[in-house]
């Protein structure tokens, strides 16, 4: 139990980290690795709460960068996506949860590691299908982050990362806090399974973030998200097959 705990904190300090100094990538990093010790339900619940915390960190430091008003029709769209994702998470299979989280993974690690761009004529409509697809996201698996990624990236938002990391910061922290409540009212939300960790959880998170806020302006973040992806490839291959050996 011990190792689990001392896995887990180690795992927190490292997605803080990279939260902080990309604006992204706290759930692809944490969520496939959670899961390798914790149930899938589990690994959902705890990713939402400890996501939460390093992102309240996180407001503070950006200030007045970025704006809500930027990234509002993107948070309308993942709320009205996150509503049937928390529905399907009272009826799937925990091995058939691991099996979507590694797949979903695999897809967004080779789209992002391909920096795949498209052109987009109807904003609006692609903006609401990406905030759905993100929100149902939130709630089935955690990982909602790509979509959302991707569609900065495609339009070369990174250009100004100092913007682009308080947008995201600001659609995460929003989406984290509606995909809780939703949770909460379909019953799948059991913070009493999970207080334990998420108590020991905030100085790992807060180790994670003053690193984070150190190195933000100095780490070369191409670098850093290239590791990064290689990592939750790597991870989400680790979920998908302790999954199938069971069945072989």
């Amino acid at each position: 139990m011990l190792l689990t705990e001392i896995y887990i904190f180690i795992v927190l300090i490292l997605s803080s980290f990279l939260q902080t100094t990309t604006g992204f990538g706290y759930a692809i990093i944490t969520a496939p690795l959670l899961a390798l010790v914790l149930g899938a339900k589990e690994t959902v619940m705890l990713v939402m709460l400890t996501g939460l915390i390093v992102r309240l960190f996180l407001i503070r430091a950006i200030k007045n960068e970025g704006s809500f008003k930027a990234i509002l029709p993107l948070i309308t769209a993942s709320v009205f996506g996150a509503i049937p994702g928390a529905y399907v998470m009272t009826i799937i299979s925990s091995d058939g949860l691991k099996i979507f989280i590694g797949i979903v993974l695999l897809i967004a690690t080779a789209t992002m590691w391909k920096n795949c761009t498209i052109r987009v004529r109807h904003q609006k409509f692609v903006e609401t299908i990406v905030g759905a697809l993100s929100g149902f996201l939130a709630t089935t698996t955690s990982i909602n982050g790509p979509p959302i990624v991707l569609y900065y990236l495609n339009s070369n938002a990174e250009e100004n990362k100092v913007v682009f990391r308080a947008n995201l910061t600001r659609y995460f922290l929003l989406i984290n806090i509606a995909s809780i409540i939703i949770s909460y009212f379909a019953g799948t939300f059991k913070i009493e399974e999970l207080w334990t960790y998420v108590l020991f959880s905030i100085p790992a998170l807060y180790i994670g973030f003053y690193l984070g806020e150190k190195f933000f302006h100095r780490i070369n973040a191409e670098v850093l998200r290239k590791v990064s992806i290689l990592m939750v490839f790597v991870s989400s291959i680790m979920i998908v097959a302790t999954v199938l050996i069971k069945y072989l």
